[in-house]
């Protein structure tokens, strides 16, 4: 799902609403935080898992049924299964490279 259609989603239900979002330093959207409005519990969600996930499981992470969990991203880059949540920038990077493929011996 794209930003816009989640955006649509989200105007349309009555139990949540946007309260923010934050940006990377390039000004890239980097997270929405989102409140339900019944238990207000706030919710950041990370824009690169809006436009991997389906509104049913974004809806179900904001609304406090499912842990936030099912969105983490991760990785074997390491040797090991790892969440990526708290790497550094460098293996991020390196991270991104492999993915791409657009990596390089120096």
């Amino acid at each position: 799902m794209d930003i816009k259609e989640f955006k649509t989603k989200l105007e349309a239900s009555k139990d949540l609403s946007g309260v923010g979002m934050q940006f990377n330093e390039d000004k890239s959207l980097k997270n929405l935080i989102i409140k339900h409005n019944p238990t207000n519990l706030e919710v950041k969600i990370p824009a690169d898992a809006v436009v991997q996930a389906d509104w049913g499981t974004l809806h179900d992470v904001m609304i406090g049924k499912r842990e936030p969990s099912v969105l983490q991203h991760m990785t074997r880059v390491v040797g090991y299964y790892s969440k990526i949540e708290n790497w550094n920038a460098s293996k991020i990077g390196e991270l991104k490279d492999r993915q791409s493929g657009n990596y390089e011996v120096k």
